[in-house]
């Protein structure tokens, strides 16, 4: 959702969720709190699968490789001095090859998020964290400088156009 349908939704409706944090001018909600609001108020539906990012990358002198973590969270920071970060489930196997790419300075050169325009990550991704937090599956967290974000658009010529994207959080 946008910015300006939150502040929509704040003025319109009393019980709105109240901001946990964050300023006046860059208020930060509590994404459960907010769900249970969206979806009491049919402003959203509960997904019938669980949504997946998608990742491509293309190493130089490689085929191209695909990767998707499930039940993503996406975080993009606001300052060009942070850190975006991606945040989803994926495989052993998964997880250990997007390691090796990122040692290797292999740019993402489109990643698919939901609810997010297509990124692109020029390079300077990295695996920050691979933890099993008691349910068995692998959460897998890729982060890089936001300075670097762009937005990837495919050309007429099947290729991928990389753009500047302005900063979301």
């Amino acid at each position: 959702m946008g910015r300006a349908a939150v502040v929509n939704w704040r003025r319109r409706h009393a019980d709105f969720p109240a901001p946990a944090g964050g300023t006046n001018l860059n208020p930060v909600f509590a994404r459960s709190a907010v769900v249970a609001w969206l979806l009491d108020h049919d402003k959203i539906a509960v997904p019938s699968a669980v949504p997946s990012a998608t990742l491509d990358l293309r190493p130089a002198g490689q085929a191209p490789r695909r990767f998707c973590l499930a039940d993503p969270w996406l975080t993009l920071s606001g300052d060009p001095q942070g850190e975006d970060r991606l945040t989803g489930w994926g495989s052993d196997d998964d997880a250990d090859t997007l390691a090796v790419l990122a040692a290797a300075d292999v740019p993402v050169n489109r990643l698919t998020a939901p609810s997010t325009p297509a990124l692109a990550v020029p390079g300077a991704v990295r695996v920050i964290d691979r933890s099993r937090p008691g349910s068995g599956g692998l959460r897998v967290t890729l982060a890089w400088p936001s300075h670097l974000r762009g937005h990837a658009a495919r050309t007429h010529a099947g290729g991928t156009e990389h753009g500047p994207f302005p900063a979301r959080a």
